[in-house]
């Protein structure tokens, strides 16, 4: 089915004007920042500032990323305008592929902010850009399944909730215990905090980071995979 740019561009321009007038979104969205503020004024110079930036990318990601979406799509089931985008030609695809711009932006901005608050090297930002960008696809995917689950925006908190303290909360200690290592290795933003560090350090990726690489670009498929179970099952407008 081809995609209409047009469609996709007034989703993209909508969700941009409706930006400011969104409480919860602002709140998710500034949650990040304030943390990365936070903590650089806490933390003095000895602090890993490898640590500091998985930490507020890993907020950034789970808050903003994936909730975000979700919350957008709930939005417009609970204002029941995704019927009346239904009957005028928009099809899902372009439904989600304009929301998932927009979130895709925020979010981009967001990390890119983090990035050069915690003070990390500008030389680095190319990598820091990849790595988020792909984790950045998966955390969209699970989000909008979120959103097709919930009923409201309130119901993406609860329904959503667990996802997001798995993929916060394992990652951040992954390295204090060897069972929690095991499990972090199946969530990418893992990968990508390992990454991440090691470029900081200046450590070389090696083979080791072409499978971490691997292993978030699978979770992309995954995802793919039960957006697609979860949209058959739920749809948009249910």
């Amino acid at each position: 089915m081809a995609l209409s740019m047009r469609h996709i561009r007034a989703i993209f321009k909508k969700e941009c004007k409706e930006f400011g007038k969104n409480p919860n979104i602002l709140f998710m969205c500034a949650l990040p920042l304030l943390f990365a503020v936070l903590y650089s004024s806490i933390f003095d110079e000895n602090f890993p500032k490898g640590d500091l930036l998985t930490l507020c990318v890993g907020t950034s990601l789970t808050m903003v990323t994936c909730f975000v979406i979700a919350m957008l799509i709930a939005e417009e089931k609970e204002k029941q305008t995704l019927r009346t985008l239904m009957l005028s030609a928009v099809s899902p695809v372009e439904f989600f592929v304009g929301k998932g711009l927009f979130t895709l932006l925020v979010s981009t901005v967001l990390n890119a902010i983090i990035f050069f608050l915690v003070g990390i090297d500008a030389s680095l930002y190319g990598i820091f850009l990849l790595l988020t960008t792909l984790v950045c696809l998966t955390m969209l995917e699970l989000g909008a399944m979120i959103g097709m689950i919930a009923q409201n925006q309130m119901a993406t908190g609860v329904v959503g909730m667990p996802i997001v303290l798995v993929f916060f909360m394992v990652p951040m200690f992954a390295e204090l215990n060897p069972v929690m290592t095991k499990i972090a290795w199946f969530l990418p933003n893992y990968h990508m905090n390992v990454l991440m560090k090691q470029a900081i350090d200046g450590t070389a990726f090696g083979s080791d980071g072409l499978l971490r690489v691997g292993a978030i670009v699978l979770w992309i498929l995954v995802g793919a995979g039960l957006f697609a179970v979860v949209y058959r099952r739920n749809g948009i407008d249910r």
